[in-house]
């Protein structure tokens, strides 16, 4: 057995304190992945999200102990969250947002609830994400501006400039007729992509295992979404979770399924009577030179497959998770 290193040694060190900064932070977990899902409006973009909050946290967790005041768990989850994206959007080039002085702002004219929740979806195509932030945090979480300012590292009074434009363009919306403009959301891979998936699919059903290696780069990396492990290499993957040994039940079979926007890979429990299928996991795919680079499973996301078992209407093969 190879003998670990002194950074694996570390990372055996820590796991208990991880697993106790989990269960300090499962009560919120269904508020936060709500929250980043409101805001991103893509459960795969949601799940990074989420994930990137939780390990975001655990790492500064040494700095917190300077701090005088006491730190609220969920304010402070919904904190590194909403700075997280708005970083992800300003790397994507997001429109630039448009801020507000103050004093310019008196108050936020109202807007009927029914109405702003209604037009919710449409609000979320348009604004810039600090906004968004705003809106999602007072109107659907029901922070107070103080919270919320907190939350998006500004004052309240800034907050309540960002819900004055958010709430405007409402209010603009309404006022001109603007219909609801769906936003496609570009697919991820093009047709070559999609026939590579397609073939990954076509290997793993005949239990091809030689073809999917085929299949795999060199330095291809498979991600166990949640868990924060990965595979590194083709030869690791094929020998790990890609090894024959793991897929003997034939009942196993994957299918090609667009999901939100994005061409994934669906795992089901087919059975040979007339049980209904279950979704066992999703994989996502990138592709690079016509070589698969990166796989990513999502089996240890509780929320994301919940989330997929709705949009497949295939209920979920029961198992349990352990954060």
């Amino acid at each position: 057995m190879t003998q670990q290193t002194d950074l694996q040694k570390l990372g055996d060190a820590t796991k208990p304190y991880f697993d106790q900064f989990c269960a300090i932070m499962n009560p919120y977990r269904n508020d936060l992945w709500r929250y980043c899902l409101k805001i991103t409006r893509s459960p795969w973009d949601a799940e990074d999200l989420f994930q990137d909050t939780y390990l975001k946290l655990f790492t500064s967790l040494s700095a917190l102990s300077h701090r005088q005041q006491p730190i609220h768990p969920k304010s402070f989850l919904f904190r590194v969250a909403t700075n997280h994206w708005i970083d992800t959007c300003r790397k994507r080039k997001h429109a630039p947002e448009e801020y507000m002085d103050e004093a310019y702002v008196g108050h936020v004219a109202a807007v009927d609830p029914f109405e702003l929740h209604e037009a919710f979806e449409k609000l979320l195509q348009y604004l810039p994400p600090r906004q968004i932030a705003a809106i999602v945090l007072i109107d659907a979480f029901r922070f107070t501006a103080a919270e919320a300012a907190e939350i998006i590292g500004t004052t309240e009074g800034a907050v309540t400039g960002l819900l004055f434009r958010a709430r405007k363009k409402l209010r603009q919306m309404r006022d001109t007729g603007d219909p609801a403009k769906t936003l496609a959301m570009a697919s991820a891979n093009s047709d070559k992509h999609q026939d590579i998936i397609q073939q990954y699919v076509s290997c793993f059903n005949q239990r091809d295992f030689n073809g999917i290696a085929q299949l795999l780069a060199d330095h291809a990396v498979f991600s166990f979404v949640a868990q924060g492990s990965q595979e590194y290499g083709r030869d690791t993957i094929m020998n790990a979770s890609h090894h024959p040994k793991h897929y003997e039940n034939q009942n196993l079979q994957a299918f090609t399924r667009e999901l939100w926007g994005k061409q994934a890979v669906i795992f089901a429990n087919v059975a040979p009577n007339s049980t209904p299928a279950q979704l066992n996991e999703v994989l996502s795919f990138e592709i690079e030179n016509d070589k698969i680079i990166k796989i990513s499973g999502y089996y240890f996301c509780p929320e994301f497959m919940e989330a997929a078992s709705l949009e497949t209407d295939l209920p979920r093969e029961p198992w349990n998770w352990a954060g």
